[in-house]
């Protein structure tokens, strides 16, 4: 096995090859003019506006107003008033509106380039992959360290992805969260715990859990699923379960907190993702969706809103549709309960609903209508073509862990089975967690890791394979 010092020089060659691609491969994106990037439909206005940075446009326009038609490179400090959401995603356009604040301070003009978000979240992501490969490379596990680098050009250099880099959504924090969480606990699966390793996965755990509200809780079932495996193999808890448990705590009670804040932004964040449930989830499903309504006490004649999403309806939706203010999370669950063929239908559409990967309804070129990059060369493209092979994709993983489960099983072990388990995790939490608090409005968006996940562990199987047969420790 090799070391990082000794490792020989074609195994460097190799990795700097994949990391050199990788960001070639984004560049190619990321620097297009016109610009190339997902438009806003209004999420990203709400990190933005923490530190009064919005789209260069002209004063008539509200600064706050979204643009899903096309994106825009440019933008401006405007003073305003509006609530701050709380996101990890903040360090990202926190650290951009620095800079851009640093060059007015030393003369620069007024309008800055979105672009440098984009350049931040790239670098990131590649100081990341670098630093966990050579710490796979000190462990002697040169397949591990060759596998977490060919993620770089396979999965997060493809558009999929990389349309997130020149905008203020927060997929591609969360991306970069799951990813760091996944890792940390992998290498260090075996490894004697220190101050310095419980610090980082917690923080990992934190930095996921408050990246988007969608997964809350999700790695507080990555810390169950650690705790179940090394319960069984070792007898005893371990401290990583211990320290993705702390990191997840802590995020989860934020996200709580936050959801009981008061303002005009979370109430019509609260209107539009109820409405979301209601249109896009159980009146599609349901067998009279006229007595539906009337059974949730929401008028009846909003049927004719069936399918679609909230900022679709002519005003905010409580407005529209008199008796939704009542409608909660604890309605939904009894109504889901309660109509046990709507439930049915609804989980076997779900996996369906996360195609295309590539997010719709948003335009994708600077100064279009709506309009799509031609030939975009994303595994998106190929996955909404076939979509048989994307239910292949997102059914491996499962299948996977079900073989793992038997052979070695959980007394013995593996990281090919921790890994399975937070995958499989990752997929059914994420899924589950958009249909129940956003419906089936924008989940190929909102469940952006699912695929991602699918893909990850695809790839990283088939790279360790590969290794494995064709390279020589």
């Amino acid at each position: 096995m090799a070391s990082e010092r000794t490792t020989p020089r074609t195994l460097w060659l190799l990795l700097a090859a994949l990391w050199a691609i990788g960001t070639l491969r984004a560049f190619v994106l990321w620097s297009h003019d016109p610009l190339h990037a997902y438009a806003n439909s209004y999420d990203q206005t709400r990190y933005t506006s923490c530190f009064h940075v919005h789209p260069d446009r002209p004063a008539s326009v509200p600064p706050q107003q979204n643009s899903p038609q096309a994106p825009f490179s440019d933008y401006r400090f405007i003073a305003d008033e509006p609530m701050c959401y709380w996101s990890s995603e903040l360090a990202f356009t926190g650290a951009a509106a620095g800079i851009w604040a640093l060059a007015e301070a030393f003369g620069g003009g007024p309008v800055h380039d979105v672009r440098w978000v984009g350049a931040l979240r790239w670098l990131a992501l590649l100081a990341l992959s670098i630093a966990l490969s050579r710490a796979w490379l000190r462990r002697g596990d040169a397949r591990a360290a060759i596998a977490n680098a060919a993620l770089l050009p396979l999965l997060f250099a493809d558009p999929g992805n990389t349309l997130y880099l020149n905008t203020f959504y927060a997929e591609w924090t969360a991306l970069l969260a799951a990813y760091a969480t996944f890792a940390l606990a992998l290498l260090w699966r075996d490894e004697a715990r220190s101050a310095t390793r419980f610090a980082l996965i917690a923080l990992a755990a934190l930095w996921l859990a408050t990246s988007k509200i969608q997964h809350l809780v999700l790695p507080l079932g990555l810390a169950a699923v650690v705790f179940v495996l090394d319960r069984a193999r070792l007898r005893y808890t371990s401290w990583r379960a211990l320290a993705l448990g702390a990191g997840a705590l802590a995020g989860c009670w934020l996200q709580v907190a936050q959801l009981h804040r008061e303002g005009a932004m979370m109430d019509a964040i609260d209107q539009y993702n109820r409405a979301d449930v209601v249109f896009t989830a159980l009146l599609p499903f349901a067998d009279d969706p006229r007595a539906l309504l009337e059974e949730l006490h929401i008028d009846p004649d909003c049927a004719i809103y069936s399918g679609r999403h909230a900022w679709e309806f002519p005003d905010l939706p409580e407005r529209v549709c008199r008796g939704l203010v009542n409608f909660d999370r604890g309605t939904e669950l009894r109504t889901l309960a309660a109509h046990p063929r709507l439930a049915l239908r609804l989980a076997a559409h779900a996996p369906l609903a996360l195609d295309p990967w590539i997010a719709k309804n948003l335009g994708q070129i600077e100064g279009g209508e709506f309009a799509t990059i031609a030939a975009l060369p994303s595994l998106g493209r190929l996955l909404h073509a076939w979509p048989r092979l994307q239910l292949g994709l997102l059914a491996a993983p499962l299948i996977a862990l079900f073989v793992l489960l038997w052979r070695p099983g959980l007394r013995r072990g593996a990281r090919a089975l921790d890994f399975t388990a937070l995958v499989v995790v990752t997929m059914l939490g994420t899924l589950t967690v958009t249909i129940l608090g956003d419906g089936l409005a924008d989940a190929a968006k909102q469940g952006h890791l699912v695929v991602n996940a699918a893909l990850a562990w695809l790839f990283a199987t088939l790279v360790s394979g590969a290794m494995r047969r064709f390279w020589l420790d």
